[in-house]
């Protein structure tokens, strides 16, 4: 099991137009004038924008926003984004180069007027993932084991690698996290109630984890 994430952040300046327009005009969401005040909840920066600056910085290509307006042969050897999910507030994306498979699995976060990388996986064609998005994991969830299929997910009695073995279990198990992160061996490890300790590649929400239906056992 193996997890890798990065985190970029870009500094901006924090919008207060839409605070400074409730104090004054109480529930009207125009700014006096009819013109309608923007949402502060909405970073002015398209999240595209994040991705484009971390093509070019870290991976030194062109960017297209989004994979479906690629054209040949203009764009090929650039990178290109496909928004596949979203979740409080958090969008998940697909990045790889265009025409081509995606490489990188990366969830943006809202920080002020603009997005930050929360979350970053490199996708290897030979190992292929966990189902789902791997959103970030909160203390308190119920979470489901998937992926580890045809082995199991190993139930340590402390984080790490070093940690004994106490049981290993199979996926569409739930389990619910109540201590974490614990970052050992280059993995975050989660306390899972009644078990132990588990790296979190494996966990998923339920709606995220791909269980056989029964047209499929």
């Amino acid at each position: 099991m193996r997890a890798r994430a990065a985190a970029i952040g870009l500094l901006g300046a924090t919008a207060c137009a839409a605070a400074i327009a409730a104090a004054c005009f109480g529930g009207d969401s125009s700014g006096g004038d009819g013109t309608p005040t923007p949402d502060a909840s909405v970073p002015a920066t398209p999240p595209e924008e994040v991705l484009r600056l971390y093509v070019d910085r870290r991976l030194f290509a062109g960017f297209v926003a989004d994979c479906a307006d690629a054209k040949r042969p203009d764009d090929i050897g650039k990178q290109c984004a496909t928004r596949v999910a979203e979740r409080d507030g958090l969008l998940a994306y697909e990045l790889g180069p265009t025409f081509s498979e995606y490489t990188r699995l990366i969830i943006l976060k809202p920080v002020g007027d603009t997005w930050t990388i929360e979350h970053l996986e490199e996708r290897n064609a030979n190992e292929p993932p966990p189902p789902g998005i791997p959103w970030p994991i909160q203390i308190g969830a119920d979470l489901v084991v998937a992926g580890t299929a045809p082995d199991c997910l190993r139930i340590r009695d402390r984080a790490g690698l070093r940690g004994g073995e106490v049981t290993c279990i199979d996926d569409g198990i739930v389990v619910t996290v109540v201590s974490g992160p614990v970052e050992v061996d280059g993995l975050e490890w989660w306390q899972l109630e009644g078990y132990g300790w588990a790296a979190g590649t494996y966990l998923r929400y339920p709606e995220e984890a791909a269980t056989p239906t029964p047209e499929d056992e």
